[in-house]
């Protein structure tokens, strides 16, 4: 019987190159680590000369706003996947005009360099994987899934600049719509958690605005399930029971054993923050409808399970 790796699909992963754009960031390193595992030719695309992580991990370096070199086309030619993680982080300095164009431009160079040279190809790579945001369809109380329309505020906006050169491919393509991804090695876990550590944890603003979250493995795992299966379009990335604000404090409080009961009003925020407030005082109850019709098995389907899974011995 062979030993080799296989996909979820029970195919062998032997000799399947993968290229990874953004793979030294924080989803990026844990995706490429995984598919070494499992037995895939990785290939991470990265602006530096040296990427962290894996030496089994194949480091090329390109520049996401330039065509596309010919070792970077060699890379994509025939691959198995590409999956397209590049993002500045939407944390971090304020959302002046100089940083929305740079969010922007972080996801949108990328995207289009990669979507040109694949179009350029005669052995294109069987699917391209985009990661976008939740945002795409705005904030709100309602649920939605991957049919909503897209929203009118910034994150809207950029989720929809992000997709946009997602139009001129003819291979099977499909965009991750990722909530907060939650992991204690870096994305917004390790700041939401700070005021619980200092016993001044509660709910932000009015605690009633959703968030839509995932469990890492997860988030890395529907990564997996995409290029396995014959899923296209728009697919939400998050755990199936989003909560409110109040409710994963609470749950947060309970689990780490601090109190959570100091609100934090949304006047607060919006004076420490500015426009970017929105991403803790408003929030989207989003569904991720195509990957249970899919049938994506989720390991961490609730804020419980998966909070003790990161918090807990």
């Amino acid at each position: 019987m062979s030993s080799q790796p296989t996909t979820a699909s029970g195919k062998s992963n032997n000799g399947q190159r993968i290229v990874v754009a953004g793979g030294t960031g924080f989803i990026g390193q844990r995706l490429c680590q995984t598919l070494v595992a499992d037995g895939f030719e990785v290939v991470a695309l990265t602006r530096s000369q040296r990427g962290p992580g894996s030496g089994d991990v194949q480091y090329l370096t390109w520049e996401p706003g330039a065509p596309a070199t010919g070792t970077v086309r060699d890379a994509l030619s025939g691959a198995r996947a590409v999956v397209n993680l590049c993002g500045e982080s939407i944390a971090g300095p304020r959302w002046t005009d100089d940083r929305k164009r740079v969010l922007t431009n972080s996801r949108t160079q990328p995207t289009e360099t990669l979507v040109a040279a694949i179009a350029e190809l005669d052995s294109p790579p069987d699917v391209f994987v985009q990661a976008s945001g939740v945002g795409y369809a705005g904030t709100g109380d309602a649920a939605v899934d991957e049919t909503a329309p897209a929203g009118q505020d910034f994150l809207a906006c950029l989720a929809v600049a992000w997709e946009e050169p997602m139009k001129n491919l003819t291979i099977r393509s499909a965009i991750l719509r990722f909530g907060v991804v939650l992991d204690l090695a870096g994305g917004a876990l390790p700041q939401m958690l700070l005021p619980f550590r200092l016993f001044a944890g509660g709910p932000i603003g009015s605690g009633k605005q959703w968030l839509s979250w995932i469990h890492i493995e997860d988030a890395v795992n529907a990564i997996r399930f995409t290029i396995d299966s014959d899923i296209s379009g728009p697919v939400h990335v998050t755990a199936p029971h989003p909560v409110r604000n109040a409710s994963f404090a609470r749950t947060v409080g309970r689990i780490m054993r601090r109190p959570a009961l100091l609100p934090v009003p949304r006047f607060v925020m919006t004076a420490a923050l500015g426009e970017q407030a929105t991403l803790v005082c408003d929030g989207q109850q989003a569904i991720p409808a195509r990957l249970l019709e899919a049938g994506y098995d989720f390991r961490f389907p609730t804020l419980d399970s998966a909070l003790r899974d990161l918090l807990t011995d």
